[in-house]
């Protein structure tokens, strides 16, 4: 009896873990092989490859490319949660020189086969990307395969996705969180996220002048068959803005900060995001030194292990 009881407990532990367990490998594209130094590199982000054409993959690792996190060539984006994330067209415009269902995938093997009868639910961040594009387009979404796909053997573009999101994704600021559930029917082992359905069943709009093509920001991609873990996890959590106090604020030569966290990097941007200044640092408390900068607003992000935080500034 003594016996049988262990072993249950072990089932019901087990269960519960395995519940729990996101079955997406590297799902905030944290963990690298190397660091990106150009576009169509999502083979850089471990676990990671293109599915169809050339999806690109964004780092805070890199400060002086077209790559890095947050001043990107498509756009200034910090993260869902962490330092990257990566990037896919959805769209090009009608009789563009890359065709009229050009369309880019990414993909994964998942830590785990889907089961035949299981409940999966499912969910991803995505946000539109602002430079460079000008498209919005619905269908964004999330799909399973039974077999890998690569940029040589492109997954299919047949109009079926196991998610997609209807709506005209515009907001090129907060990250979008899209969800949904499903019943496995086959033992899937890949999971791919981008715009899987063509010219004729994609829905369109022009967000800013001069339209080229749709591409969205993807980060925080999560397969489950627990509703409630998908429900709240959010892949690695930010700094609270609680615990990283700056003075004075307006600041003229020098501002102060004080961090619960020790802070790693401060990142000096501004107001239309570009980078002026990177200070690697191992501190809780230090002063920085503005004295160099014109008069004007300014942003501060302080990077520690576990995330990041943000302080908009005034100079005067």
């Amino acid at each position: 009896m003594k016996r049988y009881c262990i072993l249950l407990i072990c089932i019901l532990i087990f269960k519960n873990t395995y519940s729990q367990l996101n079955l997406v490998p590297n799902p905030s594209f944290e963990d690298t092989l190397y660091c990106p130094f150009g576009l169509t590199q999502i083979d850089a982000a471990i676990g990671w490859s293109s599915y169809r054409n050339s999806p690109d993959y964004y780092n805070g690792c890199n400060i002086t490319n077209s790559v890095t996190v947050p001043n990107s060539n498509f756009g200034y984006q910090f993260a869902n949660s962490g330092f990257a994330y990566s990037g896919v067209a959805t769209y090009y415009k009608f009789n563009s020189p890359s065709g009229n269902n050009y369309r880019e995938y990414l993909g994964a093997m998942l830590s785990v086969p889907l089961q035949v009868g299981t409940k999966y639910y499912f969910s991803f961040y995505a946000v539109l990307a602002e430079r460079n594009t000008g498209f919005s387009s619905n269908n964004l979404g999330l799909r399973f395969f039974v077999n890998s796909y690569s940029l040589s053997n492109p997954a299919p573009l047949d109009n079926f996705s196991h998610l997609k999101f209807d709506s005209l994704l515009i907001d090129s600021i907060n990250w979008q969180r899209i969800s949904g559930s499903f019943v496995a029917d086959s033992i899937y082992q890949y999971v791919s996220i981008g715009n899987f359905y063509n010219y004729l069943n994609t829905d369109t709009i022009i967000v800013t002048p001069f339209a080229t093509a749709a591409y969205f920001f993807i980060d925080d991609i999560c397969v489950t068959t627990d509703s409630l873990y998908n429900e709240t996890w959010t892949g690695l959590n930010n700094i609270e803005q609680r615990e990283v106090n700056v003075w004075p604020n307006p600041v003229q030569d020098y501002v102060q900060f004080k961090s619960e966290k020790i802070i790693q990097e401060i990142i000096i941007s501004d107001s239309r995001g570009s980078v002026l200044d990177r200070q690697t640092l191992n501190s809780r408390d230090e002063k920085i030194d503005l004295s160099g900068l014109a008069n004007g607003i300014y942003f501060v992000t302080f990077r520690s292990k576990e995330g990041f935080t943000h302080r908009k500034l005034v100079k005067n």
